[in-house]
């Protein structure tokens, strides 16, 4: 499983995790969920909301569904170290 970037193209907050991924180089897929159908159900159904910007990202217990973008930005921080 890879990290994947949930976000609408125009919300402020995800061009702000946008901008941050970039920065640090980062190499994480971006998905419309407001354009894309089958994409807008996954995060409803397994993410648990309807919310942007939300990053998924595998871990030894399971994947993490990361919301709200300070913490989303903190955490990528952290792993770009």
């Amino acid at each position: 499983s890879e990290w994947v970037l949930y976000e609408f193209n125009a919300c402020p907050y995800c061009v702000k995790v946008r901008q941050e991924i970039r920065r640090l180089n980062m190499n994480i897929m971006r998905v419309d969920a407001k354009r894309d159908a089958e994409q807008k159900k996954t995060l409803i159904e397994i993410g648990g909301r309807y919310q942007v910007p939300c990053l998924k990202y595998p871990t030894q217990d399971g994947v993490v569904w990361l919301y709200e973008s300070d913490a989303i930005i903190t955490f990528l921080k952290k792993q770009a170290r």
